[in-house]
């Protein structure tokens, strides 16, 4: 299997998605993580059914990092009142915590040494073209998306292009959450095809950099155990891409 596992028991798995690889099935038919983990699931068990496998959240294709998914539906029903804070009773869990690493496509020396400063935006989505973008708090389909961002370093990418490292906190989990926000305030991942107007014109000028995935990646993962309750936390590195020209 190509996918790493990080950790398992029988109510667990935490695994690195790999860069490119679908977290669900779509219309390519392309490999993805549901079905590659539930056929290494069905190869452990005894029973010849179809192994449970709950989808807790999702990162972007293009995106790698660390996912949680469950293997029993209590299991599925805990983390998933996790993603969004909430879960019934006098003794509610806490949020799911999610840090990354994103890689800016421009200078932000001037923020060096600053502490985490905070973002709050109202983003509305485009099925049509699966983009999202920033609009007004008076809009009715936009959704309030909150994170906290902080610059680590600053660099030059193989072209001699300035690149920020930042590390990102989510408070909301929205469509392209990341991307979006960073792009709608001026600082556009590295990498990103989707957000990034000028890093596309730069790949027409530079055939070789047609490989590029966006530079954002899940590096820490924090939840509540559904059965023991123990806060566990669970961490990994980027190695591959822009993040290469970084000290991670």
């Amino acid at each position: 299997m190509k996918i790493p596992i990080i950790y398992e028991d029988s109510h667990v798995i935490v695994c690195e998605k790999p860069v490119g690889m679908l977290v669900q099935s779509d219309r390519s038919m392309d490999v993805d993580m549901v079905n590659e983990l539930k056929n290494y699931l069905h190869e452990k068990q005894t029973e010849k059914k179809e192994p449970y496998l709950g989808l807790i959240h999702r990162l972007d294709r293009p995106v790698g990092g660390v996912l949680v998914f469950a293997k029993t539906p209590v299991a599925a029903k805990s983390l998933c009142s996790q993603v969004s804070g909430e879960e019934g009773g006098k003794n509610p869990l806490q949020k799911m915590e999610k840090k990354y690493y994103a890689v800016v496509d421009k200078d932000l020396s001037d923020k060096l040494g600053n502490e985490a400063e905070e973002l709050v935006d109202y983003l509305v989505k485009d099925a049509r073209t699966n983009t999202s973008k920033i609009t007004t708090a008076k809009d009715k389909n936009g959704k309030k998306a909150v994170l906290f961002y902080q610059v680590l370093a600053v660099y030059k990418d193989e072209k001699g292009y300035p690149i920020t490292l930042i590390e990102v906190t989510l408070k909301t989990g929205r469509h392209h959450q990341i991307r979006a926000q960073m792009a709608g305030n001026q600082m556009p991942l590295w990498g990103d095809t989707k957000y990034n107007d000028t890093f596309i014109e730069r790949q027409k000028q530079n055939p070789d950099m047609r490989w590029a995935n966006v530079g954002l990646y899940s590096h820490t993962l924090v939840f509540t155990h559904p059965i023991s309750k123990k806060r566990m936390q669970f961490d990994a590195s980027p190695k591959d891409g822009v993040f290469k020209q970084f000290d991670l």
